[in-house]
Formats: structure tokens, sequence, C-alpha cells
């Protein structure tokens, strides 16, 4: 007997999907056997499994690959009868209209043969004008009777053509709803040990589904309230009605170690060089007028969202980790999802996370301090995907996150501190010999930095500025580097990370000496 199934459950992987579906049956004592139909084209043949409950044994299943065809739905016999009538008609209008026009033939044939003898007859005076006369008008009467039915008949012959076009339009548009539709059917053998109702649940995966993770991060003082939003396709020509939705991290791809391969180096040969393009000017203006497109578009500011209306109560997902790391998320309701070309955003769960701000400013390279959040992710993994930023529930920008495991700290959110300033100002400059004797110049600076917290709570600021580094013998740096209570000082890059109070000034002085051969010409040139 066919068994009546509708989808209850769908796990959403990231490149696949799980489906059950869910029947009802009642089924006599014996052998009985159950086909469930209308299975999409997309599943997998190797995955079905199916399971039940009630007064029955599962003996064995049977999976096949079905083909049917779809004929129109509109009655075309009509039109095709129609059509064989008209084409009937036509026949018989054109037989008429060749016995007409061979009737007009043979008149003006006849005309002419009697006016061709007519005149030697009345030369021997056996005929009268009169005959010509009655001939000549009887011709004219019959030669416009016979042309004007000759175009009737025409005119009909065109209008019986037209109809004719008409319904075989008709037909082929009727005849292309035809169509080859597959499908999978699963035949279920079962033992009946008594008459009763079974509930069978059959579970297959399939192609034409998965997700791609998008993120709302709102960042607020010390917390970062991460929401986690899915976007669901659903292309397997099964719409999810009202089912219990479950979306997985998990890929529905195979994965597979990768054996260790030698890694063989040997010398290189280059190729020989092509002859350069007579001219590059024309590809340079492109490329110019494609780098000035680039920058028109990055310069366009960020437009915020549309202000929300007042916000209501939500039902998250329970999340669940699994083996490797895998997490599960269950929707609270069921969900419906058509099956079209749409993502549809499904949101997962909300997590407040720790997270702390931290502001940087290069002071050579950086007119404005920038702020971000050092956030730590809680027990879940967050995928690759697109992220909204917010602070304080203004929005960023968008920006994109790569792959976070649970408990991975990540930074986010980087933006214009406004409400911190900072200046680098040149307090002395001093040029001057080293000395006669020793043929040597000798240049001093002496600069501040100055960083003013503006905002209404404690920052910490993690600052960076450079002093000249040689590796050239005949150029010396001198720097006391003992008294500027640095992080670190790599390659004369300087780092310190400082807490500076709400309202408060903080100023970092430091200087340094560069003296050099003078038959030497220092490339940068110094400041």
């Amino acid at each position: 007997m066919d068994m009546q199934t509708t989808i209850s459950r769908v796990t959403v992987f990231r490149d696949g999907a799980r489906v059950v579906r869910t029947g009802k049956a009642t089924l006599d004592k014996g052998p009985q056997k159950v086909v469930i139909s209308d299975i999409t084209e997309f599943a997998q043949e190797d995955s079905f499994r199916v399971k039940g409950s009630g007064p029955g044994a599962l003996a064995s299943i049977d999976v096949s690959y079905k083909e049917r065809i779809f004929k129109p739905k509109k009655e075309i016999e009509k039109l095709k009868k129609e059509l064989e009538a008209l084409q009937k008609e036509y026949e018989a209008v054109s037989d008429e209209l060749e016995i007409h026009t061979a009737r007009l033939t043979n008149v003006d044939q006849m005309v002419k043969e009697f006016s061709d003898h007519f005149g030697m007859v009345y030369a021997a005076d056996e005929g009268d004008i009169t005959q010509l006369t009655e001939i000549d008008e009887a011709s004219s009467k019959l030669n416009k009777e016979t042309t004007k039915k000759i175009r009737d008949l025409r005119e009909k012959l065109k209008e019986i053509q037209e109809q004719i076009t008409v319904i075989r339009g008709n037909i082929g548009d009727i005849e292309s709803d035809r169509r080859i539709e597959n499908y999978f059917e699963v035949e279920v053998s079962l033992e009946m040990k008594e008459k009763g109702e079974i509930v069978l649940e059959t579970t297959y995966q399939c192609n034409g589904a998965g997700w791609t993770p998008n993120y709302d991060v709102d960042l607020v003082p010390k917390k970062a309230n991460l929401r986690r939003i899915a976007m669901v396709k659903n292309q397997t020509r099964e719409d999810w009605d009202k089912v219990n939705l479950v979306v997985s991290t998990a890929t529905a791809k195979p994965v597979e170690a990768i054996e260790a391969s030698p890694y063989i180096i040997s010398v290189y040969h280059p190729p020989k060089p092509k002859p350069a393009p007579a001219s590059g000017g024309k590809r340079m203006r492109k490329a110019a007028k494609r780098m000035d497109r680039v920058a028109a578009i990055a310069s366009e500011p960020a437009r915020p969202p549309a202000p929300e209306p007042e916000p209501m109560i939500e039902e998250f997902a329970d999340a669940s980790e699994g083996a490797s790391g895998i997490t599960y998320y269950e929707l609270p309701k069921p969900v419906s999802i058509p099956s079209d070309d749409e993502r549809h955003p499904v949101t997962l769960t909300e997590e407040t996370l720790d997270s702390r701000s931290i502001h940087y400013w290069y002071a050579d390279g950086m007119a404005e301090v920038v702020a971000q959040d050092e956030v730590t992710n809680g027990d879940n993994v967050i995928l690759p995907g697109k992220v909204k930023v917010y602070a304080d529930g203004d929005y960023i920008g968008e920006t994109s996150i790569d792959l976070i495991s649970p408990r991975e700290e990540f930074k986010i959110g980087t933006r214009t501190a406004y409400d911190v300033k900072a200046t680098k100002k040149l307090v002395d400059k001093q040029m001057e010999k080293a000395g006669i004797t020793r043929g040597k110049l000798k240049r001093g600076y002496k600069y501040r930095l100055e960083i003013e917290n503006f905002s209404k709570q404690e920052i910490t600021i993690e600052i960076r500025d450079r002093v000249p580094h040689s590796l050239n013998p005949a150029i010396e740096v001198k720097v006391d580097w003992e008294q500027l209570e640095l992080e670190s000082k790599d390659l004369g890059v300087m780092k310190w990370e400082e807490m500076i109070e709400s309202g408060e000034k903080h100023q970092i002085e430091y200087q340094y000496e560069v003296e050099w051969e003078k038959d030497v010409t220092i490339s940068p040139p110094l400041p």
C-alpha cells in the first residue's frame, strides 16, 4: 500500500541536509509492503534509513529511482479535431479556387478565339455584329463574377491559414507542459504480528541545501553580544513546511587525511624575457581609471541601518557541542522554508562574550587613534562569515571573520576613537658637526607624544613610534633606551602600553641623535 508522509524534521549541514519523513498506516496481520514515494531526486540513494513503531517488525527496504511523465492537464483532442476540420476545409477551398482560376483562363481563351474568327465570318457576311457585342458582354460579366469569386476564396484561405496557425500554436504550448520528473521510491517490507497502526520514519540525506553563517556583534564595555544567524538555502524541490529544524556546523563532504610527500627542489632556470610592448600608456590609463573607481567606492561612507522598532521577546536555539567541536542548533519552534532560490535567515543564538577594548596609535603613520575589541569566544565554534559590527547599538560597519575555535581570542570592531586625541610634536631639532678632526656630522631630535582621554572610562592604549635604525657602521643612532621604559624596541620600532584615566592627558618624551661620516648620504633623508 502507498503511505502518505510529511517532512517532520530537517538537519541542515553547511553543504547538505538530512531529512526525516513521517507517516502512519493501519496494516493487517502478516507480511505487508508499504511504498513511500515522491522523494526528491536530490536524495542520496545509499543514505536511506527506515525505523518505526507499532505491532510489526521491519524486514527490508528497497530504494528505487523512478521516472514519470506529467501529461498536460488541458484537453488537446478538441483542438486537434478543429485543426483536422480546418485542414480539410482548406483543401476544399483550394480545389474550388483552382477550378475558378481555370474557368477564368478558359473564358479568356474562348473570347480570344471568337474574336480571331469573327472577323472572317463577318467579312463573308455570315455573321451579325450584334453577336460580337453579346459575346463581349457575356464574357465580361463571367470574368467579373469569376474574379470576385477567386478573390473571396483567397481571403477565405488566408483566414483558414491564420486559424490553423493559432491552433497549432495552442497545441504546441499545451504539449510543452509535458515534462519528465524523477523521484525516489522506498518499498518497506514488514511482518505484522497483529492488525494495528504503525508509524514509519524515513531518513535520507540530500544535496541542494546548506547554510552560511552571518553575525551581528554589539560591542559594549567589557562585553560583546554575538548573534548567530544562519542563511539557510533549500533547493531540494521539497518544501519544508513547519518542520523541526536543526542547524549543524558539520559538513556532508568527506574529509581525508593527506599523506605527506617529499618536497623536492631544484635549480630554477628563468624563461627568456619577452619583448616589452611598444606602448603601455593605454593599459596604464585603464589601470588608473580602475584605481579611481576603487578609491571612489572606498571613500563612500557606510550607511547606518534604519532604526529598528521596539524590541520583542525572542526565542533562540538550544546549542549543543558534539564530537570534534561540531555544534548543533535546535530551533525552539517549527520553521517553514520553501524550496526556492533565496537564502532564508534563521536566528540561532545570542550570547554574551567577555571582551576588552584596546586603543592603538602609531604616531609616525596615523593621525587618529583607533579602537578595537579583543573578544574571547565561548564554547561554540565561530565559522567564517560576514559580520555586522555595532558599538553600543551604533552601526560601525561590515567586515568578515575567519574560523574562531571555542574559547579562542580574536579582535574585531576596528573604528576611529573620536574620544581619544593623540598628537606628535617635534620639540627640538639640532644639527652640528661632531668634530672637525673626526669629520662627522650629527643631528639631534626631541619629540613629545601627547594622548588625551576624553572618554568616560579608563582606556588601555598601545602606542608605537619609531626612530632611525642603521645597519651601516658609517651611520650611528644613539638612544637612551633605559629611560623610555618600552615594552619592545625591535629595529627602532618602539612600543608602549599605557593606562590612561578618564579626562587625563599622558605624555611621552624621547630623543635620539644620528651621527654619520660627512661624505655619506643618508637615504631616505632624515626629517
